[in-house]
């Protein structure tokens, strides 16, 4: 009795220890584990990957691959001296479309004149929307500096006062001041930039939760559809009452009908039509039956980092109903390289604003200009300057200190 007992036990306890063994191997090996994206991950599929040699056991060879591939052996402190900056003017934080505006304009100051571009950490609105940024635009967060530097030691210049008119980044140069600081704000002129085109498509290359996030609704949007995306960004709301020109129907219709018969002419296959924009009561009233478009979609607006997302990845051509957006100035700008963009002449409510009155400095030549009359869109070709007998309003030599 006593021997079965004891084989009993000896069974139960190789059993209990057999149970043990299967959970540990199970946990490590066979549990459902939950995908998350960590920090590190979400910036090295941002990051590109320094060229690297295949290093052997020697460690000479290991060490001369560190070297050529990371700056970290550098003296941070000899680093910092040297470092030059530039910042700009808060008037008004603006919208996202402001706010990358005014950073890609620093930054193509900075490029030209060797300066880090920074952002005032005194202004607290400006801190709070670049918490957006970081999630919708993350290289450009990465690049920033955020800095408070005192008065004392900024130098300030009149520089690009006018919100949208071209200064000459050469008076910039040799300047000898660690931090200049300039009077522009806005500065909203792709000339600043746009020698540095590719790098500011880097810039803002949405982030990866983002640009998922506009994959997925651009999936579930056009299924299987396969046709050209034409896209339209509708822009009403606060320019009602504004000094920019809204989206409006007696442009809307016939720019698209001009859009549609370029593409048409041009790609030769079906084009579907996508609004982007938060005025749905709007596009459902606009009579577009008879342009021809295989499909037209009206989704719902999302979030302003999706919309924009969506239109930058997943739209084929262009059309600004409303030029005065920056929000879908850049939505154009960062498209594919080629696409075409088509935006109504006038930008304002007037036309002469200084927005009307540096469209050269403000659209590149190869947008498509378009000016609407009697229901017809037709190809501008004169900037406002040349349609009004003017001379086109250039930048001075001179920068003047500002106090």
């Amino acid at each position: 009795m006593a021997g079965n007992v004891n084989i009993n036990r000896s069974f139960i306890t190789l059993l209990s220890y057999g149970i043990l063994i299967f959970i540990i191997i199970y946990l490590l090996f066979f549990q459902p584990r939950t995908i998350t994206m960590q920090a590190d991950e979400f910036y090295a599929v941002m990051k590109p990957q320094c060229p690297v040699f295949k290093c052997s056991e020697n460690g000479s060879q290991q060490i001369q691959q560190f070297l050529n591939c990371s700056n970290e052996n550098e003296n941070l402190l000899e680093k910092a001296y040297e470092r030059k900056y530039i910042g700009c003017n808060f008037w008004a934080v603006g919208g996202i479309g402001n706010q990358i505006w005014r950073f890609a304009s620093l930054y193509g100051l900075g490029r030209f004149t060797g300066r880090h571009p920074y952002f005032e950490a005194r202004n607290p609105p400006q801190m709070e929307r670049l918490m957006e940024i970081a999630e919708v635009f993350p290289m450009m967060h990465e690049i920033l500096q955020v800095k408070n530097p005192p008065d004392s030691i900024i130098k300030k210049y009149h520089f690009a006062d006018d919100c949208c008119k071209f200064d000459n980044p050469k008076k910039l140069l040799g300047l000898p001041e660690k931090y200049v600081k300039i009077a522009g704000d806005y500065m909203q002129s792709y000339k600043f930039f746009h020698p540095y085109r590719d790098e500011i498509r880097k810039v803002y290359d949405c982030g990866p939760t983002v640009k998922a996030s506009a994959a997925l609704f651009s999936n579930d949007l056009y299924k299987n559809d396969t046709s050209l995306k034409l896209c339209a960004h509708i822009r009403r709301g606060d320019f009602i009452k504004d000094i920019m020109l809204e989206s409006k129907e007696d442009f809307t219709i016939p720019a698209l009908r001009y859009a549609f018969n370029y593409l048409k002419e041009k790609e030769k296959k079906n084009i579907s039509m996508t609004f982007i924009g938060n005025d749905r009561d709007f596009v459902t009233n606009l009579s577009l039956a008879d342009v021809g478009f295989f499909q037209i979609y009206t989704p719902e607006a999302k979030s302003r980092g999706e919309d924009m997302c969506f239109g930058i990845n997943h739209c084929d051509a262009m059309v600004l109903t409303a030029s005065g957006s920056t929000f879908g100035w850049w939505i154009a700008y960062l498209m594919k390289p080629n696409s075409p963009i088509f935006y109504n002449s006038q930008i304002t409510d007037n036309a002469d604003f200084t927005k009307d009155v540096h469209d050269f400095d403000i659209f590149p030549e190869e947008w498509i200009m378009l000016t609407s009359k009697d229901g017809k869109a037709e190809h501008e070709t004169k900037w406002w300057h040349q349609r009004k007998n003017k001379p086109p309003d250039l930048p001075s030599d001179k920068m003047d200190p500002w106090t």
